[in-house]
């Protein structure tokens, strides 16, 4: 009896024990489902935020390609920031973009192009503002080169009025050589409106912006150093005509063949044809040299000397030259530029030695100066320098062969880069009166 008791009672408990294992078998079950669900549910948000942050850097890629698109067919610098104005409207949904660039003399933020109400269809701003360096939001981005994005500008005690309140601003710099250049500003009169997406497409657009306005600097530059270059050799061009012009100018052919004439009427065959042949060879070694930019020393003074002896000529030696040449020169390897020491010459003689009673003297050294440098002294005991223009006063002549050589130096200078000047000193006697000029040149040298 006690045992059918017993497996009467130990039945329903075998069944209770059963049941509960089953259930919680299914809780289990419920458990495990509804992690798996879950994990599923975290796939797809994953793969819904990749997917939606693919699309968010295409669209971005897609803003950025078409910015660098347009930046590179501009030419200018004023034409590129009024297209990035009108893409940051048309492209990013803005209502206002303004761009400053920096004035350093000034320390000043100069509004220089602008898309929204302060701009009419000819690209011109309607009130333009500046901003000092610090000042407003603007201001303090272009000290900090930090971005900044304000949700409430009428929270922001910086924030300056342009044309009108809006209640969001974003403001970029756009940096150059780590140096802060300019700022794109832009507004929106909603709250809250620029968002990280925003902030990262200015930013790139804004250091394309300084790689493209810094690529048009060297570019503008480079065009204006081979303009520079083309002007120079068109004015070395005309210099050297106008340098033949001065040395065959018609007063000294002139002169010269009247004195070939006069010592043919006076019967004077052999100086007439002395001076002849000197005065063709000068003209010939003119002719042959005028289109070098350098020639030797050696040349230069050779002639130098045919020019002093056909005016020994002309004035029947009335007066007296030397040429000295320091023994460390090699004239024969020592190239300067052709007739530049015959206008000085020239105006020693006419003006300061001819109206000169007598004991005319002229003396022409040549000794190096420095490394690469040649100094030419021309000095005289003419009348000086002060006599001399009264005298040319009262005659009404005008010479215009020193300035022809001042202004070949100053060519010179620019082409070579190097020292090509010329001085004169006023000599005078112990007693104060005048004894003469003193010319110094110095050239740099080529060998």
């Amino acid at each position: 009896m006690r045992e059918q008791n017993a497996q009467l009672l130990s039945t329903p408990v075998i069944i209770s024990i059963v049941l509960l294992m089953l259930a919680l078998c299914w809780l289990v079950f419920l458990y495990r489902e509804k992690m798996f669900r879950a994990r599923e549910a975290q796939k797809t948000a994953i793969q819904q935020l990749r997917a939606a942050n693919f699309q968010h850097q295409l669209e971005i890629e897609q803003i950025i390609n078409y910015f660098a698109t347009s930046m590179g067919e501009q030419t200018q610098i004023d034409e590129l920031l009024w297209d990035v104005c009108r893409n940051c409207i048309a492209r990013l949904g803005f209502e206002d973009c303004v761009i400053y660039l920096v004035n350093e003399s000034a320390q000043m933020l100069q509004q220089k192009a602008a898309c929204g109400p302060k701009t009419t269809a000819f690209n011109i701003i309607v009130d333009p503002i500046e901003i000092p360096m610090g000042k407003g939001i603007v201001g303090s981005v272009a000290v900090s080169g930090m971005s900044e994005i304000i949700a409430d500008t009428s929270a922001d005690s910086r924030y300056i009025i342009d044309d009108a309140h809006r209640f969001s601003e974003l403001t970029v710099p756009i940096i150059s050589n780590r140096k802060v250049i300019g700022v794109i500003d832009s507004e929106h009169s909603k709250k809250s409106f620029y968002t990280a997406q925003h902030l990262q497409i200015l930013t790139t657009i804004a250091s394309m912006l300084a790689h493209r306005i810094e690529r048009m600097y060297a570019e503008n530059s480079s065009r204006e150093k081979e303009f520079q270059l083309i002007r120079l050799h068109r004015d070395l061009a005309m210099q050297q005509l106008t340098a033949l012009r001065a040395q065959m100018n018609p007063h000294f052919i002139f002169n010269a063949l009247n004195s070939i004439q006069q010592f043919i009427l006076q019967g004077n065959a052999d100086e007439a044809n002395r001076y002849l042949s000197r005065f063709s060879r000068l003209q010939r070694e003119i002719l042959h040299h005028c289109d070098q930019h350098l020639i030797t020393l050696d040349k230069e003074i050779e002639m130098l000397t045919l020019y002093l002896q056909l005016e020994q000529l002309r004035f029947q030696g009335n007066f007296h030259f030397t040429i000295e040449l320091d023994e460390d020169l090699d004239a024969d390897e020592i190239r300067i530029p052709p007739m530049i020491l015959q206008p000085f010459v020239e105006n020693a003689i006419w003006h300061g030695l001819m109206p000169k009673e007598a004991n005319r003297q002229l003396q022409l050294r040549f000794f190096p100066k420095e490394e690469n440098q040649l100094c030419c002294i021309i000095k005289d005991n003419g009348i000086g320098r002060k006599a001399a223009a009264s005298l040319r006063k009262e005659q009404s002549h005008e010479s215009k062969g020193l300035q022809l050589v001042n202004d070949r130096l100053q060519l010179l200078r620019q082409q070579y880069q190097q020292s090509f000047e010329a001085g004169i000193e006023d000599n005078t006697y112990e007693d104060g009166s005048p004894a003469g000029t003193t010319v110094t040149l110095l050239l740099h040298i080529g060998q």
